[in-house]
């Protein structure tokens, strides 16, 4: 009984839905990086991250460890 399941999955979106809208002020949008709403809601402009990647990452390490051993 597929019509049974999709019930079952329907009310349990519903319930996650409602406990997510009711404690939104731990969540950090992805957009906007604030805190207290979701992504779908932000009313703000996109804000840039600027990280290193992961290759700048182990090349530092790399670098890191030759100088220890040498030394």
């Amino acid at each position: 009984m597929t019509l049974g399941t999709y019930n079952r999955h329907q009310a349990e979106r519903k319930k996650q839905a409602a406990l997510a809208a009711a404690f939104p002020q731990g969540i950090r949008c992805q957009k906007c990086l604030e805190f207290g709403h979701w992504s779908y809601e932000c009313k703000g402009k996109r804000k840039i991250l600027v990280r290193p990647s992961r290759t700048r990452i182990m090349h530092k390490n790399l670098k890191a460890k030759e100088e220890g051993q040498c030394r």
